[in-house]
């Protein structure tokens, strides 16, 4: 900056002194050698006008690209968070017509949807925390109550709250559930969680003389265990047989893999009791 000021005063002291050799006679001559002289310097001067000229522009056309990238950046960023906005929407959506299609599967049951809102953070008790909006449900949720989801058998009601519960799940060491094979004879047993001894289901008091195959769905049989009053409405899904478990007793055991997929889990529906005739 002071190097350019520095030049354009001596181009006018230099201006001003061809002005005044234009007025006084018989300085021709002299005129004539400082334009020669000074030709190249102006040149540089006019040269370096266009250049600083130039750099300014592109400059200033840097800091605009820049301020357009970030407002792109903007949107771009707008734009993806409307996106998860709209597939979470989606997926919550499923989940719900999932629900809804098991009031038309057990249309003899009283459901209520409720949404997971916790799940227990020790991880020692496989337990969840269900919630629900008060004008939801027609009947009190009691201890003992099924828990549901479209795939299958979730677990039962442990503790109550007001517009929340936890659901104690099938896998867990301190659930047992009648259940029976779909298979030739159906045979009948008990299924136990088996998740803090590192299996998550086994059924037990299988007839030592039943075929059992893997893959074979095991499903509740409705017959209740104590100390529950409440018992699992019949047919509904526990799981599948993974594997013959040998045991040295008048009975079979198989391990089951759950039919639900609890580490995805969102949405359940608590059966409240028989449909009012």
């Amino acid at each position: 900056m002071r190097r350019s000021t520095v030049l354009i005063l001596v181009l006018l002291t230099i201006s001003l002194l061809l002005f005044l050799a234009d007025r006084v006679a018989g300085l021709g001559v002299v005129k004539g050698a400082l334009a020669w002289a000074l030709g190249p310097l102006q040149r540089a001067f006019y040269a370096g006008g266009e250049q600083a000229g130039d750099f300014w522009e592109r400059l200033w056309e840097a800091e605009r690209l820049q301020e357009e990238n970030k407002r792109l950046w903007a949107v771009v960023e707008q734009l993806t968070a409307e996106k998860l906005r709209c597939q979470e929407i989606e997926y919550e959506n499923r989940e719900l017509r999932a629900l809804l299609g098991l009031r038309e599967r057990y249309l003899e049951l009283e459901l209520l949807e409720a949404e997971v809102i916790g799940r227990n953070p020790t991880g020692w008790q496989q337990v969840l925390r269900v919630g629900w909006t008060a004008q939801e449900r027609s009947r009190e949720v009691r201890e003992g109550m099924a828990v549901i989801a479209p795939a299958g058998l979730v677990g039962r009601v442990i503790q109550v709250y007001p517009n929340a519960a936890d659901v104690l799940l099938i896998t867990d060491i301190g659930s047992s559930v009648s259940a029976v094979v779909q298979t030739e004879g159906r045979p009948s047993g008990i299924v136990d969680g088996r998740w803090q001894e590192g299996t998550r289901l086994i059924m037990r008091y299988l007839p030592q003389g039943a075929v059992l195959h893997e893959g074979d769905w095991v499903l509740t049989s409705g017959l209740r265990l104590p100390p529950f009053e409440e018992g699992f409405p019949p047919g509904i899904p526990i799981g599948r047989i993974l594997h013959l478990v040998r045991v040295a007793d008048l009975h079979q055991q198989v391990e089951l893999v759950p039919a639900v997929d609890f580490e995805r889990l969102e949405w359940v529906s608590i059966v409240l009791g028989d449909q009012a005739p």
